[in-house]
């Protein structure tokens, strides 16, 4: 039986993408999107600006196949802390540890996230926004399952564990601000390292008082 060749690659075609992205990663995450010119990242990446534009249709296309990459992985791993054996708790701190490694190794992502905020959505195209909030609503959703699951399991309170999700959600990007803000007076590691702390003697206090009522 003959071998399938298979797809095959252009090594060359993928390093130009390669550059291009890593040239429009550093020009947005610094300037913002509507600071940036296309022929800056082409110019950036060291390649014309005509091909650029065989790789991507538009600015906005460009930035946000940036974007999606990013909370792609982000939403991969809230996907896998909710199905991972575990309670709730042991959950959540893998998720948090998981997260903070993702930032350090791509703090140029966790930037360009935040300058898209700071943009005006309504200079977007309406099928890139309803991406950006059927991302939104889906890590809500994960989060709400791992937190329901505390809730079920006695280890948090009995709340609405949507309030609770994006509460958590902005305890975390409250420290991503920080650290980005200034890394060296604020380092997202040990902060989360505290959270954690802090989570574990709240949670053994609690418990500790609840054997005394039952005494």
């Amino acid at each position: 039986m003959a071998r399938s060749l298979g797809i095959r690659k252009n090594p060359a075609k993928d390093e130009r993408e390669r550059a291009f992205k890593q040239a429009a990663l550093k020009l947005f995450s610094a300037k913002g999107y509507h600071k940036t010119t296309m022929s800056e990242i082409a110019m950036e990446a060291g390649f014309g600006k005509g091909t650029l534009y065989w790789y991507w249709n538009s600015k906005e296309e460009l930035y946000f196949s940036l974007v999606e990459e990013s909370h792609d992985e982000f939403i991969g791993l809230v996907r896998q802390a909710a199905e991972i054996d575990g309670n709730a708790l042991e959950k959540l701190y893998w998720l948090g540890n998981k997260v903070v490694d993702l930032h350090f190794r791509h703090r140029d992502y966790t930037k360009l996230s935040w300058k898209m905020r700071a943009e005006e959505l309504e200079a977007f195209s309406p099928e890139y926004v309803e991406k950006l909030h059927h991302n939104s609503r889906e890590i809500k959703e994960k989060l709400q399952e791992i937190l329901s699951q505390g809730i079920e399991e006695g280890m948090l309170p009995a709340v609405d564990s949507y309030y609770l999700a994006c509460m958590l959600l902005g305890l975390m990007e409250g420290m991503e601000i920080q650290w980005l803000e200034d890394s060296e007076s604020f380092d997202l590691r040990t902060a989360m390292e505290m959270v954690e702390r802090i989570a574990r003697m709240v949670l053994q206090n609690a418990a500790e008082l609840a054997g005394k009522k039952r005494e």
